[in-house]
């Protein structure tokens, strides 16, 4: 789960970003938001007036987990990497990913790199 705070004082927006390594469905977001919102305004943390928006990251989200990679074998992905001093970019399908790397196909190639090299992956959609 990712959350953000945003704007200041009668303004603020919580967002929650929550996933499975299913999917997420309305209702279970719903349930989410209905457990969440008594704990947050009995708190007090956040005042008396702000909004609460709970949902799935989306795509176009930069993936923060290894596991995330699971659900998205298949997909088109962008890739932001170091290769050595220089920061590279690819783009191509996520065909398989292990423990410590990903493999990637793309128009031109194929091509594995390690978790450690890889500073922003990012689902696309297929137009």
């Amino acid at each position: 789960m990712d959350i953000v705070l945003r704007g200041e004082g009668r303004r603020q927006l919580l967002e929650l970003f929550c996933e499975t390594d299913t999917g997420i469905t309305i209702s279970q977001c719903a349930e989410i938001s209905r457990e969440v919102l008594p704990v947050i305004e009995t708190s007090g943390i956040l005042g008396e007036s702000f909004r609460l928006d709970v949902s799935s990251p989306g795509v176009g989200t930069p993936l923060k987990d290894r596991r995330q990679y699971r659900s998205n074998v298949g997909r088109l992905m962008s890739v932001k990497y170091r290769d050595g001093e220089e920061t590279k970019e690819a783009e191509g399908d996520l065909v398989e990913f292990t423990e410590d790397r990903i493999f990637l196909k793309t128009k031109t190639a194929s091509m594995e790199l390690g978790f450690d090299s890889i500073l922003e992956a990012r689902v696309k959609i297929r137009w």
